[in-house]
């Protein structure tokens, strides 16, 4: 089978997307590396970087035309037997006799999660609320990341439940080296920190839910030793998660590192006490398995798919409950044995989820259209 890869998301500088995109492609070929892989997409950076699979490099003056005319066009020359679409869209002009797969990751453009109209800027929310039913009516089959996101993408489109698949994210399990005594020493030296931290990795926008997390932590913060530490660049509507800082006395203990680079993520994860994911709403949860792989204790939401990722491995809790999200951040920082047990509890959930399986799921899917 020659499988054509949509790369458009390998464009953006970070996101839940390409990290997917980063780890199925090369899951891909190496699970099946009798397939043929053709990967367009329009950023030199990912040019040869995964074996197995071909390079075809687009270049358009905006992502519309890329997607929708300058892709077309390449995909008719290419004559694939099937394009696979990671970033929400089939383009439009899309040759009817090839199969075609997409990706949903996420539902927040639409009325999922209350605070689904500030994730995105208003444009971005208009265009896929424009296009993303035509795209999905187009696909021969729409790959959802948890079930969670399955169940809402067929109660908001008129979409067969049949073409509708759940088939879950992978996680890279770090090696020993990666999240020893030696490593997690270094990371601290690194970025300065010099206490035990609860940590949290992802954007600070309004849904992450990181002021209720703050409001929690400030009615413990007498009581443990830690600080809260974020990673995380400029986010969409930031600004509050700031000011909660300053409305809670929290200065001295709040340390937003910015960019923390990919290797030095699982020492980072390992030399936490605690990690949090208080977010409102998610399509999948990355993070918590990350965090859970590395061996560190999870406090996260009940809400959307993060039940069905963490199971009984975290401390699922209310994210509007601020009290209930102290007493779990205190229990975890107190009690080593809740600390010892969500950490066991973690690694073994972590290791069910591989990339291996994610592909498996996906070429078997193919193999059936």
């Amino acid at each position: 089978m020659h499988i054509a890869i949509n790369g458009r998301g390998l464009r953006s500088s970070v996101g839940g997307t390409k990290t997917y995109m980063e780890r199925i492609i090369p899951a891909l070929a190496t699970t099946a590396p009798q397939n043929r892989y053709t990967l367009c997409h329009g950023s030199s950076d990912h040019r040869g970087i995964y074996p197995g699979v071909e390079d075809v490099f687009l270049s358009a003056p905006h992502r519309l035309l890329w997607e929708n005319a300058v892709l077309p066009k390449a995909i008719r020359a290419l004559g694939p037997n099937l394009l696979f679409c990671p970033k929400l869209f089939v383009p439009w002009f899309t040759p009817r006799h090839i199969k075609t797969v997409v990706v949903v990751h996420d539902l927040l453009y639409f009325k999922v999660a209350k605070t689904h109209i500030r994730e995105y800027l208003p444009a971005d929310v208009l265009y896929v609320r424009l296009f993303l039913q035509g795209s999905l009516k187009r696909a021969d089959a729409v790959i959802c990341v948890s079930e969670h996101t399955r169940n809402d993408v067929i109660a908001l489109f008129d979409v067969d439940p049949g073409r509708v698949h759940s088939v879950h994210h992978g996680v890279l399990l770090p090696s020993e080296g990666e999240v020893s005594a030696a490593a997690r020493d270094s990371a601290r030296r690194r970025y300065g920190l010099t206490q035990p931290f609860i940590f949290y990795c992802g954007s600070l926008s309004p849904r992450k839910n990181m002021v209720r997390a703050l409001e929690a932590f400030a009615t413990i913060s007498d009581t443990v030793p830690h600080a809260f530490v974020v990673t995380g660049g400029k986010s969409w509507k930031d600004q509050p998660v700031f000011d909660a800082v300053k409305r809670l006395g929290l200065e001295d203990r709040f340390v937003c590192l910015g960019h923390v680079a990919d290797e030095d993520m699982p020492a980072m994860f390992s030399a936490a006490d605690l990690f949090v994911y208080p977010s409102l709403y998610e399509g999948f949860g990355m993070p918590v398995l990350e965090a859970m792989a590395c061996g560190c204790p999870v406090l996260a939401s009940n809400t959307s798919s993060i039940p069905e990722v963490a199971g009984d491995a975290a401390h699922l809790t209310d994210p509007v409950d601020t009290d209930a999200m102290s007493q779990g951040m205190l229990r975890i920082l107190t009690d080593p044995s809740c600390a010892d047990n969500l950490r066991r509890l973690g690694r073994e959930r972590a290791a069910a989820f591989t990339w291996e399986e994610s592909a498996s799921r996906l070429l078997a899917i193919f193999g059936n259209l």
